[in-house]
């Protein structure tokens, strides 16, 4: 029997500009799930007692949490936290944020434990249109969602090949779940789904037919499903995108936690880091950042060009005065001898 895996699917923006989009999740293996749930419950014992997680029924959120930690020190914190997350009104700056960092630790051991594989697919939408848009043509370019869960399905069923296993998909619903018309953006996600496994689309690299056998279906949840699975999506997704807008030291563990979890195409990472070909897609590819990096690397072959040129040069200086030195020695031996001889007994 075929392990089963789920893929649980979330996204999230850069609220300060509209130009960066992300699709993120992560994959579990079936039989862990149990352990998932008890995990992400004893993630919310840090933030809420017993007794409220009984009355409230919370649900993680990473926007919620970031704004009680933003917010940790204004005494007006009333005024941002909602929901559940108005436990933080009556805390201290200093526990708030040690609640903040003791979740986000919790979340990190959790995808290391687990050996948890997160999967994430970014669209700069500004670049992308510049690249690829036409004015007379505008609506060449496809659904931003679609064109990042192809990309995000073509990893998935690698790595469902790779470990031969079926799995299925969970996505976090974005319209009310009252919306059955079939212009609601949830319906169109399903029937793009259906297209991709069923009709003969297929992806870029992955026939419909290996789709086909190896994902069962898509499941859209709504927010209210207390989902443990789309709760660890949440943190992931809201994290990338912050992961891809800073650089190396100013990234935080959990940031750097969920890359190094990156599906790397079931190559060792030691030997071969190709997470951006399958865990971490960003698209476009930025054309003008790798024809930078291209004129830099010529530009460093040529320094290292000339230093190696240079160091011959010195070199060869150098032993040329090391041989006028041993001359001089010589010359400065024969000299003394000469003087030795030449004085009185």
């Amino acid at each position: 029997m075929k392990p089963e895996y789920t893929l649980f699917l979330d996204e999230s923006e850069y609220k300060l500009s509209d130009d960066l989009f992300c699709i993120s999740g992560c994959i579990i293996k079936n039989a862990n799930l149990p352990t998932l749930d008890e995990e992400i419950n004893e993630i919310k014992k840090l933030i809420w007692t017993q007794n409220e997680l009984v009355t409230l029924d919370p649900i993680l959120h990473s926007t919620e949490l970031n704004v009680a930690y933003n917010n940790r020190k204004n005494p007006k914190i009333s005024g941002f936290t909602k929901g559940a997350y108005t436990v933080f009104n009556t805390k201290s700056s200093s526990d708030i944020s040690q609640i903040y960092k003791n979740v986000y630790a919790k979340f990190s051991a959790l995808i290391k434990n687990q050996n948890i594989i997160t999967l994430c697919c970014i669209i700069d939408r500004q670049k992308f249109k510049s690249y690829y848009s036409l004015p007379s043509q505008p609506r060449l370019i496809d659904d931003w969602y679609d064109i990042a869960m192809q990309e995000i399905l073509e990893s998935y069923v690698h790595y469902l090949c790779k470990v031969d296993g079926i799995g299925s998909v969970i996505y976090e619903a974005r319209s009310d779940s009252s919306t059955n018309a079939s212009t609601s953006l949830d319906n169109k996600m399903f029937h793009n789904f259906c297209k991709v496994k069923v009709n003969g689309k297929g992806v870029a690299y992955l026939t419909n037919r290996t789709i086909y056998e190896r994902i069962r279906f898509l499941n859209i949840v709504t927010k209210k499903d207390n989902h443990s699975g789309l709760q660890l999506a949440d943190f992931i997704a809201f994290n990338y995108i912050k992961w891809f807008l800073r650089n190396e030291n100013d990234r935080t563990d959990f940031m750097k936690r969920i890359h190094l979890a990156a599906y790397n195409g079931s190559h060792d990472l030691a030997t071969e880091d190709l997470r951006e070909c399958w865990g971490v897609r960003v698209l476009p590819n930025d054309v003008f950042k790798v024809q930078n990096l291209q004129s830099e690397l010529k530009t460093l072959r040529k320094s290292f060009a000339n230093l190696k040129s240079e160091k011959i040069r010195v070199n060869q200086k150098l032993n040329n005065i090391i041989k006028e030195k041993h001359a001089l020695q010589e010359k400065y031996n024969d000299l003394l001898a000469k003087q030795s001889k030449k004085q009185p007994e």
